[in-house]
């Protein structure tokens, strides 16, 4: 017996208006308008796209790692061995608590004899040892640091008011009543024909600022955090005296870290003339000559743990003549450009600290915030 079908729906009547001897369906009513969305509901709907969009992203992102740390794992575990052919070795075979190893020329009675004779390990002697009073003690030194300083960003001149500085007539003409070069308001012993020997024997000497004082007792009395020392042109400008000069600069430096204990010492090298005044009256001051002094002083530096400023090379020719642009007539001082450049040379060869005054836009600046955010650390 047939199943009964479903009745079917009753169509919808339609009606129909005669036009002429047609008969044509009357069209539906029209629909109303939809209604314009509100802002508020365009801005639900900007928000859900913008969700969607989040987690299409977000998804891709976690597909692309994940096949990113899979792929990883898979080259760690097969590159090593498939493509370098690296095969496991063996474990060697251990008998109680004797390993068998290679044999070792010069570890038997005839260092030429490697017939097959195993040489046995002992345990006891391999890795970290406890070291002893009776057996003694093994010390390993630590790398050491270079004594001549290389360039360092640039600090300020404020880096110089706890400075001294202490030379001939070089070192004068920072003075206010000479040249007034600024140097961040550093002491200037500066002092007219002297040596290292006038130094040590407290010879009284006339500052351009302050008259009539001995170097030492000024300096002792002042304890300053930094001391430059830039000595020797008058001593060197004839030939014959130098081994009399390396042991009085020796002397000088030891008297100097004795009455300044807690001073950081920057020994600058002498400087050479140029060459017309070499040629005419000045051969102690040629590079030839100045070259092993200053050598010499850079190896008392290194013996003494103080700082070495290479300035002659600062101010060298190709030749290693002094630069007639920065020099006096007399081919010996310096103009007020050399000085600048001097400073300028002194300002850029610092050792670094995060606390040194670099300037703005230099290696190494840091601004008040970040020195305040900085301050913990060493």
């Amino acid at each position: 017996m047939p199943a009964p079908q479903e009745p079917r729906s009753p169509r919808p009547e339609t009606e129909y208006t005669w036009q002429g001897d047609w008969a044509r369906p009357t069209p539906p009513p029209e629909q109303p308008p939809r209604p314009a969305p509100t802002d508020r509901q365009r801005r639900q709907a900007a928000r859900r796209r913008r969700e969607m969009r989040r987690r299409r992203r977000r998804a891709a992102f976690l597909g692309t790692a994940a096949g990113i740390l899979v792929l990883s794992g898979i080259i760690t575990l097969i590159l090593p061995k498939s493509m370098k052919g690296e095969t496991e070795p063996e474990a060697p075979a251990v008998t109680g608590t004797t390993q068998l190893v290679a044999p070792l020329p010069y570890a038997g009675t005839n260092s030429s004899d490697t017939s097959g004779i195993v040489q046995t390990l002992n345990r006891g002697t391999v890795g970290p040892q406890q070291q002893r009073a009776d057996t003694g003690y093994t010390y390993t030194a630590t790398p050491q640091k270079s004594v001549q300083l290389g360039e360092f960003g640039r600090v300020s001149t404020s880096w110089f008011a706890d400075a001294a500085f202490l030379g001939d007539s070089l070192t004068a003409g920072f003075c206010a009543n000479e040249y007034n070069i600024d140097v961040g308001g550093a002491l200037i012993c500066g002092y007219r024909s002297i040596s290292p020997n006038t130094i040590v024997n407290r010879t009284t000497v006339t500052s351009p600022d302050r008259g009539e004082e001995v170097a030492l007792d000024v300096l002792a009395a002042n304890q300053p955090a930094k001391l430059y020392i830039l000595l020797g042109t008058n001593a060197l400008v004839q030939t014959g005296n130098e081994d009399s000069f390396i042991n009085y600069y020796g002397r000088m430096l030891d008297e100097l870290r004795a009455a300044l204990p807690n001073t950081t010492f920057y020994v600058q090298s002498i400087l050479c003339a140029t060459q017309e005044t070499v040629e005419d009256d000045a051969p102690g001051l040629s590079p030839d000559h100045i070259g092993p002094i200053n050598q010499q002083i850079k190896a008392l530096c290194e013996e003494r743990g103080l700082y070495y400023l290479d300035l002659n090379a600062e101010f060298s020719d190709e030749n290693g003549y002094l630069l007639t642009d920065y020099a006096q007539p007399d081919g010996i001082h310096l103009t007020v450009s050399g000085y600048n450049k001097w400073v300028s040379y002194l300002c850029t060869h610092t050792p670094y600290s995060k606390n040194n005054p670099y300037q703005p836009g230099s290696t190494y600046y840091l601004s008040e915030e970040m020195q305040s955010q900085l301050a913990d650390l060493p």
